[in-house]
């Protein structure tokens, strides 16, 4: 099956879309920032509301309770998405036979979507993966072209050989085919909102504060954060202890925790919903705005420190972590209260 190249090209995972919204990928999980773009192409320019998720903070460790990663509010729902504005998603999983594992990506591309797949990168050549182990979460990357021989792919972890330019670049159809075989696709779609907008904010502010004040996990939420020196002091005897720090800790918090902050924040700043119901709804919606983009910095500033911890591990450096850690939970607390504020405000 042949399917036509875009006749135009979107400049998928570069600077074009951050500019529309002011949402810098960097800050996104790789997943929601492939869909973001998606929508982007079909000329959806509401991406902030529609992809905004609740605030949280989770620990996960494997079965043995080694950590695993820290993830946000975008990756709480991975296997089972939950937008607003009509957006929906879900992942399925590509046909384990070679010769059909492109099949899923085939139908999504006739309906003039562009694809986001986690494919198995280890055979990729392009990729900076490229026969890395795989540990953690698999990486997300965007297919909007599929021929018989080329497709195109976006990707913002490329190798400086893999021939991609501005993150955009040509794969091998048969190796693309090779590393989707029983590989995750996200199958998408944008329809009309199923719901008013207020409700939908609504729930989401009602979530925030259930998921950091009444957390279902006890490493989770306002207590994850209390918790988290500890998390950093468990990796010290740990064996690859920097790459530890940096792919499991720093990475996700400047990305998956802070990203869902960055979203919810902006929505918050912008939105014309709480004003409309008076002073107090306003009031509660501009400190909530306020706190959550402070709590966004605050956790970059937070992995910065850990990134620190890395490279040269003290017990200063660990000092310095635990008091960016005491700052987010600060934040969020406060956060969380304007938050059933604004709620209580909205019903």
């Amino acid at each position: 099956m042949t399917t036509a190249f875009p006749a135009t090209a979107f400049p998928y995972l570069g600077a074009a879309p951050d500019a529309i919204e002011s949402l810098p990928h960097t800050r996104i999980s790789c997943w929601v920032h492939c869909l973001r773009d998606a929508l982007y192409a079909t000329g959806l320019r509401e991406t902030a509301r529609a992809l905004a998720q609740p605030v949280d903070f989770v620990v996960e460790r494997t079965a043995e309770g080694e950590l695993l990663t820290l993830y946000g509010g975008l990756d709480a729902g991975y296997h089972h998405p939950r937008f607003q504005r009509g957006v929906s998603a879900r992942w399925e999983t590509s046909p384990h036979q070679e010769e059909h594992a492109l099949d899923l990506v085939h139908r999504e591309l006739a309906r003039g979507h562009a694809v986001p797949v986690s494919p198995d990168l280890r055979g990729m050549r392009h990729s900076e993966f490229y026969r890395v182990p795989h540990t953690g979460y698999p990486h997300t990357l965007l297919v909007y072209g599929a021929g018989p021989r080329t497709a195109l792919a976006a990707d913002c972890n490329t190798r400086a050989s893999g021939g991609f330019t501005d993150n955009r670049g040509a794969v091998p159809t048969d190796g693309l085919r090779r590393a989707m075989a029983g590989a995750p696709v996200l199958v998408w779609d944008a329809g009309p909102p199923g719901a008013d907008w207020a409700e939908e904010l609504h729930r989401l502010l009602e979530l925030s504060v259930q998921r950091m004040t009444e957390p279902d996990l006890p490493e989770a939420g306002l207590a994850g954060l209390l918790s988290f020196p500890g998390v950093l002091e468990e990796l010290e005897p740990r064996p690859g202890r920097s790459g530890l720090l940096r792919t499991r800790v720093a990475g996700p918090l400047q990305r998956q925790v802070a990203g869902d902050r960055l979203l919810l924040a902006r929505v918050l700043a912008e939105d014309t919903t709480a004003r409309e119901r008076g002073p107090r709804a306003a009031a509660a919606a501009a400190d909530c705005a306020e706190l959550t983009r402070a709590s966004c910095e605050a956790l970059v500033d937070l992995a910065r420190a850990v990134f620190l911890l890395s490279r040269s591990w003290s017990a200063q450096t660990l000092r310095l972590c635990g008091r960016r850690a005491a700052r987010v939970h600060e934040l969020d607390a406060r956060a969380a209260g304007r938050m059933a504020d604004l709620a209580g405000a909205l019903r």
